[in-house]
């Protein structure tokens, strides 16, 4: 490919990623003040937030776990969040085994939880695991939220998720940019409810 072709495939890249952003921004601003305002509930009431996505998503996830864990821009105290999936043993050894479609709902029975959330990350096909482990979380009668390629067609939503965030995008890269930007307006929202900042 010349240099060219490279430039306009940058360039139009870049549109496609602005015209997601502001289109996120504002059909979806509601429901993210919605799920920001839960999780400064759940943190101020020593609940968790559990994170899982699938494919492309799990390092979002384990990203998104990482800032509310850890920070975004100023030092303060640890919001519980742990990116479910991210042992890699215990993933391993569920594949060897032919029981890789439990091994979410296996890394969620092992932490216990008491009281939290689940927000999934789904590219809009049909995850197995990310689904035993919605039922799971449902049937626990605690909150599932959503975050996905596209809110309508999702497999993962149903009447018991709650929230669902659209990144309304088929494209990965958009996708993987796009819950980014999701989960770091997320963390943010939160921890101006919660810190004042």
């Amino acid at each position: 490919m010349d240099q060219q072709k490279l430039l306009l495939h940058i360039s139009a890249a870049c549109r496609q990623t602005v015209g997601l952003f502001e289109k996120f921004s504002y059909e979806q601003n509601d429901e993210l003040v919605q799920l920001a305002k839960r999780l400064g509930t759940l943190f101020a009431e020593g609940g968790q937030l559990l994170i899982a996505g699938n494919d492309s998503l799990q390092p979002v996830a384990q990203q998104l776990a990482n800032q509310f864990s850890f920070r975004l821009g100023f030092d303060r105290p640890v919001l519980p969040a742990i990116c479910l999936g991210s042992d890699p043993i215990l993933s391993h050894r569920m594949m060897a085994t032919g029981q890789f479609e439990q091994h979410l709902v296996r890394h969620y029975r092992a932490l216990n939880p008491q009281q939290h959330l689940l927000l999934l990350l789904n590219d809009g096909s049909t995850a197995a695991p990310l689904m035993n482990l919605r039922d799971e979380v449902i049937e626990d009668e605690q909150t599932v939220a959503l975050i996905s390629s596209d809110c309508q067609k999702d497999p993962l939503r149903s009447a018991d998720v709650g929230i669902c965030l659209n990144l309304a995008t088929e494209s990965v890269p958009r996708q993987i940019e796009l819950a980014q930007f999701v989960g770091h307006l997320l963390c943010e929202l939160v921890e101006a409810e919660l810190f004042e900042r």
